[in-house]
């Protein structure tokens, strides 16, 4: 199939599946004889694992990690959970530090209903 199918079968764009076979995380199509790109249904399968990695946050390093213990038949599901404990404490700190970016923001706001006669307090306290 060509670039623009993969792409709509996929959800994503043709310059997305060009990154990540740069990238080195899809495998590199077959070439047709007119130069085309070629691809099968194995590469949807691979597309389809990229970007449901990344929508779950996973880091282009972990996708290719998770890819990479994927060839393995050897303890894989042992690698994987190792690699979702590292993650979901990722997304821990992340949610923590997006959960003070709120109560800051929502502090800020506060400020900004009280009635200032001469300048913003929030500009005031940024400035600060």
């Amino acid at each position: 199939m060509r670039i623009g199918k993969l792409a709509a079968l996929g959800g994503c764009s043709a310059e997305t599946i060009r990154y990540y076979e740069k990238e080195k995380l899809l495998p590199e199509p077959h070439r047709l004889e007119n130069g085309y790109r070629d691809y099968s249904s194995e590469h949807l399968k691979w597309l389809q694992f990229i970007l449901r990695s990344r929508k779950l946050g996973f880091s282009q390093r972990q996708v290719k990690e998770l890819a990479a213990v994927s060839g393995h038949n050897s303890d894989v599901c042992d690698d994987v959970h190792a690699m979702l404990l590292v993650h979901i404490a990722e997304v821990e700190t992340k949610l923590e530090d997006l959960m003070k970016m709120k109560d800051s923001l929502q502090r800020l706001e506060q400020k900004c209903r009280e009635d200032t006669l001469h300048s913003c307090p929030v500009i005031d306290e940024l400035m600060a």
